[in-house]
């Protein structure tokens, strides 16, 4: 069998061959491309939707399409957000010097487009979300000591080849057909989005050509339905009675003249009708008919629900939120901030593949500077969320912190580390009352609180008479509240004065009927009366929740039980809000029509003079310190309620309430009716206000169900709970 060793032994070279080859790359698996060619210097394909005559049809689109344009040029707006560039040592550390240069170049590059690196970001934007790469080329001096300029390269003209050491090359077809190898240290592609295998990348906008060209289509038709069916026409017949009648006897007989005569006739008609102007008069005998077909009492397919089907279709090509597109979508104020998250997020994806070109390019300026290091560029932030948001979310996260310290889960340092970022500067007297503040634009017209304040006597005693574990630190709070509101009616009070002289008399002569002067008032007095009733709210819900957090914490430590009250509980803070914007609609509301009716006292009075309307003003109770005094006491006081009722809820030990009227003369005969009410914990109370109407009450001071003022304001009834295992109270037992 010698005969059969020579054959193994071939066999056994081949194999080896085979595995040595194999062995050489480093990469095993292989791409689309690579088994299709398997040849050196054979151009990846590009697939047949992002070839150069698609990317062509795009640009069409891009620059005609209002949708495609209108979404070119907000994604333009938004990626193009601003930058800043230094260079950066190997170290991290800044060299001013060379960032100094940096900025210089980046104000001289982009010649073509007016120059500016700012100019290069908008073209770069619009070329890559075009064609789905983004390129670039640096051009230097002939000495290679300096950057001549910055182009942006049509990625459409870049193709990309594997050469005969098996490695990519970027290429570019020349005029004469050869391909030409560029220089990959000056020129740079970045695909957006690339599939498997896929050098080229992907164009977002490709979706585009399928919806588009079905919405012109639709347009056409309609617009032919419109003509045809949107308007009247006008029905035209030629009765064939008066054709036969008209048949000239000799050629009744012969068909072709026959059909010569109906032809001419017909004709004749034709051309009369075709050459009437639109205002012309029909003049015509019997033997034509006229009539009118279409228009609006035609019916026809709606062609609305089309129309939002493709703007749907549309909106989703385009990647683009629908207000950006015009389209007002109705969508919840969560759902809209979550949609502007993600879109943002797009944006940034593409102005990062736009920070590596530039920072590709300034490096190149760099090394033949001959700078050890490297060039980073940021971008200006994109706003993500609602500003009022995230401070609102900030100071929640604040509060939280505070009781975690309060608590004794974590020190003040901690605390410090986790809100500043470096330990505390010192330890804080009340923790609780440090955790708010009024907002801004009310401090700067209130001026700040100073520690020296002295705090009037009084609201420890009126709210102590409450006998709640928490009346003391809410009348801290309320003292403090009192002083804060009775700044801001201060600052009403001159500012309406202020306005009163600069509006002149309201009166020329008689006295004028009380809504001409209702008027008069508020077009040059309270003309801003919502731009005040927010400040109020803001103003009055930060005390608002400062006094419901303290109260709900101090109730949650009664409980037997081992009971956490949650600040940032979704129903409080629904709660607290709803009731702020409630309240500042009463004092506001209540403010203007003291306004009105203090000066249309003096109208009364006759003789009405600037100075005798100011005088009014700066003696109406209405912005007093007593008043102050009983908002704050009012609201203080509701706020703690509605604190402790969520802390009770938040428990699950809670099962009813009782209601105790508070023991004092001044009691309300309604509330002193309503003692020992009992209801079930998630019930409403039933009482008497001072027109001895029954309204509903879910705790002593609510009124999230429409009680009025006069069973709210300043009152110091309580409940009395009901726990799991006390039953028999909801029965009336005792």
């Amino acid at each position: 069998m010698d005969w059969f060793k020579p054959k193994r032994e071939r066999k056994l070279r081949q194999q080896v061959r085979a595995a040595a080859a194999g062995a050489k790359r480093t990469k095993q698996t292989e791409f689309k491309w690579e088994q299709q060619w398997g040849l050196y210097e054979k151009v990846l394909s590009r697939k047949s939707y992002s070839s150069k005559e698609v990317i062509d049809s795009l640009r069409v689109i891009r620059d005609l399409n209002p949708d495609a344009s209108m979404a070119i040029w907000n994604l333009q707006r938004l990626v193009n957000s601003g930058f800043e560039v230094e260079a950066q040592r190997p170290d991290g550390t800044v060299d001013d010097a060379m960032t100094e240069q940096l900025e210089a170049l980046a104000k001289r590059v982009g010649l073509l487009y007016g120059g500016g690196m700012d100019q290069l970001v908008g073209v770069w934007t619009m070329a890559g979300y075009t064609s789905g790469g983004f390129a670039a080329e640096v051009e230097l001096t002939e000495n290679l000591d300096d950057v001549v300029d910055i182009h942006v390269v049509e990625a459409t003209t870049i193709d990309f080849l594997r050469n005969k050491e098996n490695k990519i090359e970027m290429v570019q077809k020349q005029s004469d057909g050869s391909l030409k190898v560029l220089n990959p240290e000056t020129v740079f592609y970045y695909p957006l989005d690339p599939d498997v295998g896929d050098p080229y990348g992907r164009s977002p906008l490709l979706p585009i050509l399928q919806i588009v060209f079905f919405q012109v289509q639709v347009l056409k038709d309609l617009q032919r339905v419109i003509h045809h069916q949107g308007y009247e026409r006008f029905d035209i017949s030629i009765v064939e009675e008066a054709i036969m009648n008209a048949l000239p006897d000799e050629i009744k007989h012969d068909g072709e003249e026959v059909q010569k005569f109906v032809q001419q006739f017909v004709g004749s008609v034709e051309k009369q009708f075709s050459e009437l102007e639109p205002d012309a008069d029909f003049i015509h005998t019997d033997s034509v008919k006229v009539t009118t077909a279409g228009g609006a009492g035609s019916k026809s397919m709606d062609a609305t629900r089309v129309i939002e089907v493709i703007n749907q279709q549309i909106v989703s090509a385009l990647k683009m939120l629908p207000i950006l597109l015009g389209r007002n979508e109705g969508t919840t104020e969560t759902h809209g901030t979550v949609q502007w998250q993600i879109f943002v997020a797009g944006v940034k994806s593409i102005q990062r593949t736009i920070k590596r070109l530039m920072e590709r390019s300034f490096n190149v300026y760099l090394q033949i500077q001959g700078f050890q290091g490297r060039a980073k560029v940021t971008f200006n932030d994109i706003p993500v969320r609602n500003a009022m948001l995230e401070a609102q979310a900030e100071q929640l996260r604040t509060s939280t912190i505070i009781t975690q310290v309060q608590q004794g889960w974590i020190d003040n340092n901690e605390a410090a580390n986790e809100i500043v970022g470096h330990d505390a500067v010192g330890t804080p007297t009340n923790p609780v009352l440090n955790q708010f503040r009024p907002p801004t634009s009310a401090t700067r017209m209130m001026g700040k609180n100073r520690a020296d304040d002295e705090v009037e006597e009084g609201a420890e005693a009126f709210i102590g008479e409450t006998e709640e574990p928490w009346a003391e630190q809410v009348a801290e709070i309320t003292d403090q509240a009192e002083d804060a509101f009775g700044r801001f009616l201060e600052y009403q009070r001159k500012e309406y004065i202020a306005r009163m002289k600069a509006a002149g008399t309201p009166l020329s002569s008689d006295e004028e009927a009380i809504e001409v002067f209702r008027d008069w008032v508020e077009s040059n007095i309270l003309y801003d009366s919502s731009e005040q009733l927010a400040l109020w709210n803001e103003l009055g819900q930060d005390w608002m929740t400062l006094a419901a957090v303290t109260a709900g914490e101090v109730s949650a430590l009664t409980f037997d039980a081992d009971v956490v009250f949650n600040s940032q509980d979704e129903v409080l803070l629904r709660a607290l809000s709803d009731r702020s914007r409630r309240s500042a609609e009463f004092i506001q509301d209540a403010t203007d029509e003291r306004v009105i009716m203090s000066l249309w006292d003096v109208v009364a009075e006759g003789k009405y003079s600037i100075d005798k309307a100011a005088k009014a003003l700066q003696e109406d109770e209405g912005f007093s310190k007593a008043r102050a005094r009983v908002i704050a006491r009012t609201e203080m006081l509701g706020a703690a309620r509605t604190g402790q009722n969520d802390s009770d809820r938040q428990s699950g030990l809670v099962i009813g309430k009782i209601w105790r009227s508070a023991k004092q003369d001044r009691t309300r005969p309604g509330h002193q009716k309503a003692n020992d009410q009992v209801v079930a914990f998630d019930e409403p109370f039933r009482v008497e206000n001072g027109k001895g109407q029954v309204e509903e009450l879910m705790f002593p001071g609510d009124s999230s169900m429409g009680a009025s003022a006069s069973n709210v304001i300043q009152c110091r009834c309580w409940y009395k709970r009901i726990l799991q295992g006390e039953e028999h109270l909801l029965r009336g037992g005792e």
